[in-house]
């Protein structure tokens, strides 16, 4: 009695179609959600993915900081910047640890989202087999802009914001980031080495390229119209910013700026990451074979008391190197990109 011929009561049956519909529902809000990004502005995508990258790292972040809480781990000695210095060992992994963690939400997550949902043109992150070699071209070059690197990271350490507490904050996040690499950056081993290789140059190279080359920089391009120079600096701008860390940031600015245009010229990432990669392992070996001491900025900008003698001869490779470039770019990479979507 009550039942229906397959055994099922009919509040059994309401109560399947009531999941069912708002499953639909639900997907069908999804769905428009995703449309909706597909066809707003860039400058709104822009801010959907900048929205993403903050939330995706708090989440990451939280999640971890439980896991620790949970297992008992101290988080006391490393709960602020401050505090940093006078972490042992197991607590400089940890911090290691959440550094990974901030970069998968940070910068992974936006551009999985940008590539999967918004679908946006974008660079392929390797290039044709015949352009492989413009990568290691741009590798070396940026080995050799080193030199350069360094005369305008010490020229940019020297200058002093007009507003006094604007200036001693800018002092104060640079001392606090220093001490975080400074640390990062003491190894006892080829273990720590290896560790450090992945975690200051492969994560960011691989990372930050995805993000800013890869879903930044062509919403530029887009947002100002197609003047893909306009969108390189500024792309460039927003690079150097995030970092914090003012006191080199008209170098990493200058070196924001050749990623991006290795990007655009050679229509892949696959340039910009190894050039990446190169400027921030030079660090890594550094602190490694001749000490933490020998280095007296943080793991991008190296200083070795090098001088404009040094800084002209940097100038001049890196020219010709952005040159050859120049002469072998790729025809509208971005237009190109967009019939393979």
């Amino acid at each position: 009695m009550g039942a229906s011929n397959n055994g099922k009561s009919p509040n059994s049956m309401s109560a399947i179609l009531t999941i069912f519909a708002r499953a639909k529902l639900q997907s069908n809000q999804s769905a428009m959600v995703i449309d909706f990004l597909k066809r707003t502005t860039a400058f709104n995508q822009l801010m959907f993915l900048t929205l993403l990258g903050l939330f995706g790292m708090g989440v990451m972040l939280s999640i971890v900081t439980v896991i620790f809480y949970s297992l008992g781990v101290d988080m006391t000695a490393i709960s602020s910047a401050g505090n940093v210095a006078g972490a042992d060992a197991f607590q400089i992994m940890l911090l290691k640890v959440l550094q990974i963690t901030q970069s998968i939400g940070l910068f992974f997550i936006p551009y999985y989202a940008y590539v999967r949902f918004i679908k946006g043109n974008t660079y392929t992150i390797l290039p044709e087999s015949s352009r492989l070699s413009l990568g290691i071209v741009f590798f070396l070059g940026i080995v050799a802009c080193f030199p350069l690197i360094t005369f305008l990271a010490e020229w940019n350490a020297g200058l002093d914001f007009p507003i006094e507490s604007i200036n001693q904050w800018m002092h104060e996040t640079e001392a606090n980031a220093e001490k975080l690499i400074m640390l990062f950056l003491q190894m006892d081993d080829v273990g720590d080495l290896l560790f450090n290789i992945f975690l200051i140059a492969l994560l960011p190279a691989v990372g930050e390229e995805l993000l800013f080359r890869g879903a930044i920089q062509p919403l530029m391009v887009r947002m100002f119209g197609g003047r893909v120079h306009v969108a390189i600096w500024v792309t460039a701008f927003l690079f150097s910013f995030i970092h914090l860390q003012f006191l080199g940031f008209f170098p990493r600015f200058i070196l924001g700026a050749m990623l991006g245009y290795a990007a655009h010229w050679t229509g892949s990432m696959w340039a910009p990451m190894l050039g990446h990669f190169a400027n921030n392992a030079l660090a890594v070996f550094l602190a490694f074979f001749i000490g933490v001491e020998s280095l007296e900025t943080d793991a991008e900008m190296f200083g070795s008391g090098m001088s404009w003698v040094y800084a002209i001869p940097s100038l001049l490779l890196a020219s010709a190197m952005m040159l050859y470039l120049f002469r072998n770019k790729a025809e509208d990479p971005l237009n190109r990109q967009k019939e393979t979507l």
